[in-house]
Formats: structure tokens, sequence, C-alpha cells
């Protein structure tokens, strides 16, 4: 990924629906896209197979961490404004996001990976997800809970429906494999993981950043020289 001198910055945003790091980060950078002049794609990946890739384990898979995590995601919450409620149950145990992924991934090959339909739809699924409640049940491989997700991104019962039956086509499935493949080669080793251009490539060493998580904006806006007013910074006054 390159920028194409265009003055904006370019990003590329890998997210799991089922990660609420990502509901965090996608969050706050969506707050920053005008304010930063930020060209954002979004690339829909399957966090297990990053995880089993690269030899990483679930946060909740080791004991002491998994005690920290609702602590942790609740006081992000707070401090991010973002309407987190708690994992749904069997989140880390049973619950699996390949198919919200490939309905994701079948979104993107529709209207864009740079698509405001995109960021709509990922956020859709983290509402879904992570804004009802602590162990609230989720039929998360339902067609009809995936249908529900979409619609509430804005997307007609019958656009909905195409898209979930799309999450079934032989080339979306492919399709998230590869953007998983790529994610790895890149170094992805878990979500989010924000993938930014150099702004100056006649800079000397100037080369991709990665960064890691959803607490490290301040440091994005560091390097790409933004100003950084918080995670949830005041809106432009017109």
């Amino acid at each position: 990924m390159e920028n194409s001198g265009d003055g904006k910055v370019h990003m590329l945003v890998c997210l799991d629906a089922l990660s609420p790091y990502s509901f965090f980060g996608l969050s706050v950078l969506l707050r920053y896209q005008e304010k930063w002049n930020l060209h954002l794609k979004f690339l829909p990946v399957l966090l297990g197979a990053v995880q089993k890739a690269t030899g990483n384990k679930p946060p909740g898979a080791l004991p002491a961490r998994a005690k920290w995590l609702a602590e942790d995601t609740e006081r992000n919450a707070r401090f991010m404004g973002v309407p987190f409620r708690g994992v749904p149950k069997g989140f880390g145990i049973s619950l699996d996001s390949m198919r919200c992924q490939r309905v994701l991934t079948a979104i993107a090959e529709s209207k864009g990976y740079d698509s405001k339909e995109l960021a709509g739809a990922f956020m859709a699924f983290f509402r879904a997800l992570f804004s009802v409640g602590l162990n609230h049940e989720v039929a998360i491989n339902d067609p009809s809970f995936l249908v529900k997700c979409c619609v509430s991104a804005g997307f007609t019962e019958a656009e909905a429906e195409q898209y979930v039956r799309a999450s079934d086509d032989a080339a979306t499935k492919q399709r998230l494999k590869e953007n998983t493949e790529l994610a790895v080669t890149k170094g992805m080793f878990g979500a989010p993981t924000i993938y930014v251009s150099p702004v100056d490539k006649s800079k000397k060493g100037a080369r991709e950043m990665m960064f890691f998580g959803s607490d490290r904006f301040e440091q994005m806006a560091w390097a790409i020289g933004k100003p950084w007013e918080g995670p949830n910074p005041p809106r432009s006054k017109l």
C-alpha cells in the first residue's frame, strides 16, 4: 500500500468482528478520518487463522490475562466513549467469526474496501456483538442474525440477504483466505492491526509503519505529524 500523492494519509486497517479491541480502535479511527485527512481501507481477516499462523494465542487463553480482560475492556470503553457492554456468551470458547467475516468480505468486494458502507457494516457487527450485555446469547452463524446486522448498517433487507448468500460463495471464501494470508505476510499477529503508508516517500528511511492494538493513536499522530486530541476529539465547527 502506497500513498498516491493526493495529500491523504493512507491506512490499511485489519479487523475481526469478534475482536473488542477492533471495536475500540475503529471507533476512534473513524473520528479522526476527516481531522487527519485519512484514506482508510478496511480488511476483514480471520483472527483465529492469524493467531494459528503466527503462534499467537487469544488474550483469554492465559488465565491471568483473562481475569484482567473484563476490567481492561470496561475501562477502555469508558475512556474511548464506545458503547461496549461486555462480550457475548461463548466468547473465546465456542464463538467463531468466520461467517461474519465472510459477509463483511462480500460487502467489501461489492462496495469497496475503502467504502463507508464497509466501515458502517463493521460497526454494526461490533454493536450487535458487544453493545448488548455481558454473556448475552448470540446466534453468530444464523443467517437472520447476519441479515439483521447488515440492515442495521443501512442496507435494505434484499441487499443484506444478498451479502449473506454471497458469504457461502467459493469466491468470497477464497478472498477472505487471501486477505488473511496477506495480513500475516505483512506481519499481523493480532487485531486490530493498522498499516500506515509513509506520508513523504522521498524522506530517507521512509517506510510503511505497523501499529497493533487500540492504544497507539498518540504515537500514530506523532508519526504522521497530526494533532492528537484524545480518543473522542471535539467535532469540527462548521
